[in-house]
């Protein structure tokens, strides 16, 4: 197959696709490169919830424990969650975390899933992969119907999300957060099976 390649970014030579994205849990040898791109964001004035780095005082070794700690032992108010770092050629360009239940706050924002990509990785469809991988772990495979939302301007999730078989349920506002919100579903059995296109 005739590899696809994006525009060259600052954390790299290049996007090519024969460099295979890997989904790769949160480590201390790749935590400097994850927080590179957490500056890279908040350089650009987006949002990063407080606990997607390291809190005042946290070292980045305890960071990397804490995120690791909530898959079975989340922050008070919080839902048990595992998260991956997507490292390509060696860098960290994204991050997606599986939330294994709902809340009553994330069945109206939020879903199962939430996932950022590097801003000098973006619009090279590293969320597609990224999200075709979470769909074929196990954990996914067991929770079976996945909930995903996202703004409806957000073309590059909206496509990311009908890449890998979202079906839309509704766009309603969500109240909380005074936006409009997409709500789709994903069968992780029938989409985790799917290959790259």
């Amino acid at each position: 197959m005739p590899a696809r390649r994006g525009r060259p970014g600052p954390w790299s030579g290049g996007y090519d696709v024969r460099v295979p994205l890997e989904l790769c849990r949160p480590s201390n040898d790749r935590v400097a490169s994850y927080l590179a791109m957490v500056d890279e964001m908040r350089t650009l004035g987006e949002r990063i919830w407080e606990w997607q780095a390291c809190l005042p005082g946290e070292t980045p070794a305890a960071f990397v424990q804490r995120v690791l700690r909530a898959e079975h032992s989340p922050a008070p108010g919080r839902v048990p969650s595992t998260v991956h770092w997507a490292v390509l050629d060696g860098e960290v360009v994204g991050r997606i975390a599986l939330r294994h239940v709902l809340d009553e706050n994330l069945r109206r924002f939020g879903g199962h899933v939430g996932y950022e990509v590097r801003p000098s990785a973006r619009r090279r469809g590293i969320a597609s992969e990224m999200l075709r991988l979470l769909l074929q772990t196990p954990r996914a495979r067991a929770i079976g119907r996945l909930l995903v939302t996202c703004s409806p301007d957000n073309i590059g999730s909206r496509k990311a999300i009908l890449a890998n078989g979202g079906v839309l349920e509704k766009v309603e506002l969500v109240e909380a957060i005074q936006r409009d919100t997409c709500f789709y579903w994903i069968d992780a059995g029938v989409a985790g099976a799917r290959s790259p296109s």
